[in-house]
């Protein structure tokens, strides 16, 4: 475990967080936590670090691509920056702790579409952020002090069955 929450106001606002390009800079995918092989290792969203995109990016951009974004262009972070690895009971304490770190990277950039990747990462923001959104809901919410367009997604990783197919509908 690698755990980044215990000095939330000493953790570079850059670190495990992507800034969007074009179009993309209004676009935060918002993942559960560092997977462990993508960018605790590569540095980069959803890459490994022999540079292959991973196929949990390659599923993102098969939803992203019908608006002209992608993964390389959207913006990314993670709920939590902890990596907890096999110790899931830590996601929701690492992320309450977090949620300072993610509030400045909403402060520092220009979002305006937040994309909650999963169950589990949108009941955890839900109760955070005392929300109450949906999967495959657009919604309008109050993150910190700004509104944002809010859309929690099934997660896009191969381990979830029917996600691929649940989000396209």
């Amino acid at each position: 475990m690698e755990h980044y929450c215990e000095f939330p106001n000493e953790f570079p606002e850059h670190k495990f967080h992507q800034k969007g390009i074009g179009k993309g800079k209004y676009v935060l995918l918002v993942g559960e936590s560092p997977a462990p092989n993508g960018w605790r290792k590569s540095g980069k969203a959803c890459y490994s670090p022999e540079g292959k995109l991973l196929p949990t990016g390659k599923r993102l951009n098969e939803l992203l691509t019908e608006f002209g974004l992608s993964v390389e262009i959207c913006g990314f972070t993670e709920l939590s920056k902890c990596f907890v690895g096999k110790y899931r009971k830590q996601l929701q304490i690492c992320s309450q702790k977090c949620w300072p770190i993610l509030l400045r990277q909403l402060a520092s950039s220009k979002y305006k579409l937040l994309v909650i990747l999963g169950v589990e990462t949108l009941r955890i923001f839900n109760f955070i952020s005392g929300l109450n959104l949906q999967i495959g809901k657009l919604e309008k919410a109050l993150v910190g002090n700004k509104e944002y367009s809010v859309l929690a997604i099934f997660h896009p990783s191969p381990i979830n069955p029917n996600g691929r197919v649940k989000n396209k509908e």
